[in-house]
C-alpha cells in the first residue's frame, strides 16, 4: 500500500475497532467518501476517549491542546521530512482530508474544545450548556461529514439539522450510559432536568436508582424522541431536494427509537445493545435513501 492507503488503513482498523456502529455507518456511504469518513469519525472517537485515559485534567490537556495545533497548523507540507511528518497515521489522514475537503479549521478545533468538558468533575449545569456541547461535539461531526459527501462544499444551509440531529444523537448516547457516568460522579446530561424533580447533584450521586431519577430519564427520553422525529422530518426534504447524497452523514439517527425505548422500559439499568441491532436500524435508514 502506498503511504496515504497506510493512513486511511489504520482509520478503518481504528474505528472499527473502537466505534463499529460508526464503521458500520461510514460503509453505507459511496466508496470515494468513505475512507474520508472514517478518518472522521475515528479522529472524534479519539478525542472522545482522551478524558478516559488520562490520569489527570491536566494530562488531558495536554492532549487536546496537542490535537488544536494539528489542526491549525496549515504551514507544514506533512510530507516526509517535513513539519509535522511524523504526527501519527490517524492526524496524518486528518490533515490529508481538512485539505482535500476543505474542512473548516473552527468546526474541527470546536470538537477538541467542546471535549475538555469531558476533564472536569462538574456536573452539565444546565439544558443551554448541553445545546452548546452537543451542537459543538456531534453537530459539528455531522456538519464535517456533510462536507465530505459534499466534496468540500458549504452544506452550512443545513445548520438547524446539525443542530438538532445532532442533540437526539448525543442524548441518546448520554442516556443510554448515564447509569455507568453517573456511578462514576459524572454528569452529562442536563443536571436541571434532574433539579425539576428534586434533585441536586449530590442527591444524584448518592441516589441515582431513586424514583425521581426514572422520571428525569423518561422525561428526557421523550425530549430526544421529539428531536429525532424533527431531525427526520427534515431529512425527508433533503431527499426531495435532491440532497439524498448527504443522509450518510445522519445514519446514528437510526437507532436512536430502539435505544430510547430500552431506556425509557429500564431508567435505572445499564443497557447492552448488540451492534447487530444498530446495524440493522443502519441498514434499513440507508436503503430509504
Amino acid at each position: 500500500m502506498s503511504g496515504y492507503e497506510d493512513l486511511f488503513a489504520f482509520c478503518q482498523s481504528e474505528l472499527k475497532s473502537l466505534d463499529p456502529v460508526s464503521h458500520f455507518a461510514a460503509l453505507t456511504a459511496p466508496q470515494d467518501k468513505r475512507q474520508a469518513l472514517m478518518a472522521l469519525y475515528a479522529f472524534h472517537v479519539t478525542i472522545r476517549r482522551i478524558a478516559t485515559q488520562v490520569s489527570s485534567p491536566e494530562m488531558g490537556e495536554i492532549r487536546l491542546q496537542w490535537w488544536r495545533d494539528v489542526i491549525l497548523d496549515t504551514q507544514s507540507s506533512f510530507e516526509s521530512g517535513c513539519g509535522l511528518a511524523n504526527i501519527g497515521p490517524l492526524a496524518g489522514a486528518l490533515k490529508q482530508i481538512q485539505k482535500q475537503y476543505q474542512l473548516p479549521c473552527d468546526q474541527l478545533e470546536a470538537i477538541v474544545d467542546a471535549h475538555a468538558f469531558d476533564l472536569a468533575s462538574s456536573p452539565m449545569p444546565d439544558e443551554e450548556s448541553y445545546d452548546i456541547y452537543s451542537k459543538s461535539t456531534v453537530g459539528m461531526r455531522l456538519a464535517l461529514a456533510s462536507r465530505i459527501l459534499n466534496d468540500g462544499q458549504s452544506t452550512d444551509h443545513l445548520a438547524d439539522l446539525f443542530v438538532t440531529a445532532g442533540k437526539a444523537i448525543s442524548l441518546t448516547e448520554h442516556l443510554r450510559v448515564w447509569p455507568q457516568t453517573t456511578k462514576a460522579k459524572q454528569l452529562f446530561l442536563p443536571l436541571d432536568a434532574f433539579e425539576e424533580h428534586g434533585l441536586s447533584a449530590h442527591d444524584l450521586y448518592a441516589f441515582w436508582h431513586c424514583d425521581q431519577s426514572a422520571e428525569a430519564i423518561i422525561a428526557l427520553c421523550h425530549k430526544a424522541a421529539s428531536l429525532h422525529e424533527e431531525a427526520m422530518a427534515s431529512l425527508k426534504k433533503l431527499k426531495a431536494k435532491n440532497n439524498a447524497h448527504l443522509a450518510p452523514a445522519f445514519l446514528a439517527l437510526a437507532p436512536v427509537p430502539m435505544i430510547l425505548k430500552m431506556r425509557q422500559k429500564r431508567p435505572h439499568d445499564p443497557l447492552e445493545i448488540s451492534n447487530w441491532r444498530s446495524y440493522w436500524h443502519i441498514w434499513r435508514m440507508a436503503a430509504k435513501f
